[in-house]
């Protein structure tokens, strides 16, 4: 899951960066590869779109923006929640449609997967 943020966060900083430089403004200041600069280069991306989406150099976004799309709505194999029983061993199996904990037979369902998460996070 790191990977495919980072993944995410460094296309959305060289849109970001492109478009700066497309329109001679000066390079956004550094804030690392974390939630600031992607919600900082997310911001720019959406406020200038119709400017972004007319700069010849910039067409890739749409592509880059439906891969990430499909990317994001695929089921991970594996997630970091916790099972019931404790343990975190949920593999995502793709002929039941739900996470199943290796250590006690326990299915999640994506939904499921999404709180335990968010819950977890949020503790």
């Amino acid at each position: 899951m790191v990977d495919l943020l980072d993944g995410l966060t460094g296309d959305l900083l060289r849109f970001e960066a492109a478009y700066l430089r497309a329109r001679r403004w000066p390079e956004a200041a550094s804030a690392g590869r974390g939630a600031e600069a992607r919600g900082r280069a997310v911001a720019l991306l959406v406020e200038y779109l119709p400017g972004v989406l007319a700069l010849p150099e910039l067409t890739e976004l749409v592509d880059v923006v439906l891969c990430w799309e499909r990317r994001l709505r695929e089921a991970p194999d594996w997630t970091p929640a916790r099972c019931r029983c404790g343990d975190r061993n949920l593999w995502w199996d793709a002929k039941v449609g739900y996470f199943v904990c290796s250590a006690c037979g326990n299915h999640v369902s994506a939904v499921e997967e999404r709180g335990l998460v968010a819950d977890e996070a949020g503790a």
